[in-house]
């Protein structure tokens, strides 16, 4: 089930389509374009309307699980118009190895240890320096039971800069994020994913305030940040609204929703604070939201 009821379609210069879509049933094209699922849109304190970070990304049809938090598997297979079996994920990217972006990728490689799991297509998994120790570490728990049957599953630990060529013609290229993650290694990632058509959605992964991430996100058509609490709480390494207003001044996305929202801020309403101060249309996420960018022909 989506949660909402609004359906909306907004244009900008050049011609570049945006919809958030509460209902399964839209009149938008998915053809050739860049579609996210929010499968997770809080943090690591989970609400009824926000669960942790998890992400499914369509470019140019081709489908990527961003950040598998506590519960994305369930959130993936529920949400109208992704995959409805686990056969169908093929591609995994990691921003960073907290819980509450990654708790989920256990159980995904459980799952498709079964013998029940049907697909022999390779499993790519991408992830920061430390993936490697991270899945390691899991499989001195697990054992041979995160083996994939019938399909090989292939890591590739990525860096700031980093590009992974898409099937469709597009692209996901990792960027430097200022958030910590000193179990197993670093640096955090963001993701900057572009389509065949050249539209970009930039994804913060968990940050402060970040030259990399500002020089992903300048011009780009969506804007997917994260932002943790009120101003008034804000911490290091992660963002908060004001911190946003000024990254979007920078940038000059075309659109921004807002992300990794813990139950404070979302009581806040800071996506209405962004609006107003950038006059750029700026929206907080809920679990199922579907946000999609095109340019036309």
């Amino acid at each position: 089930m989506i949660l909402g009821g609004d359906h909306w379609t907004v244009q900008f210069p050049p011609l570049k389509t945006f919809c958030r879509l509460d209902v399964p049933n839209s009149s938008c094209s998915f053809e050739g374009m860049i579609r996210l699922h929010v499968l997770g849109a809080g943090g690591a304190v989970p609400t009824a309307s926000h669960g942790p970070a998890a992400y499914w990304v369509e470019i140019d049809g081709q489908g990527l699980l961003l950040d598998p938090g506590p519960g994305a598997l369930v959130r993936l297979l529920r949400q109208p118009g992704t995959v409805d079996e686990i056969d169908a994920i093929n591609t995994v990217l990691l921003s960073h190895l907290h819980l509450d972006h990654t708790a989920d990728l256990a159980p995904l490689l459980f799952a498709m240890h079964s013998v029940l799991a049907r697909s022999t297509t390779t499993l790519h998994l991408y992830g920061p320096p430390g993936t490697a120790d991270f899945l390691a570490q899991l499989k001195d728990l697990y054992g041979t039971w995160l083996t994939p049957h019938g399909r090989a599953l292939v890591l590739d630990e990525v860096s700031p800069g980093s590009v992974i060529e898409l099937s469709g013609g597009g692209r996901a290229v990792a960027h430097a994020a200022a958030h910590e993650e000193s179990n197993f290694g670093a640096p955090c990632l963001g993701w900057t994913f572009q389509d065949s058509q050249g539209a970009r959605l930039v994804y913060s992964g968990d940050t402060g305030p970040c030259e990399d991430l500002t020089t992903a996100a300048r011009g780009c058509d969506l804007l997917l940040v994260e932002c943790t609490t009120p101003d008034d709480l804000a911490v290091a390494g992660h963002l908060a609204p004001e911190m946003i207003v000024e990254l979007v001044r920078n940038t000059h996305p075309r659109r921004v929703v807002l992300t990794h929202l813990y139950p404070l801020v979302v009581n806040q309403a800071p996506e209405l604070a962004v609006t107003a101060a950038t006059e750029i249309p700026c929206t907080a996420a809920r679990d199922g939201d579907t946000f999609t960018v095109e340019i036309e022909s």
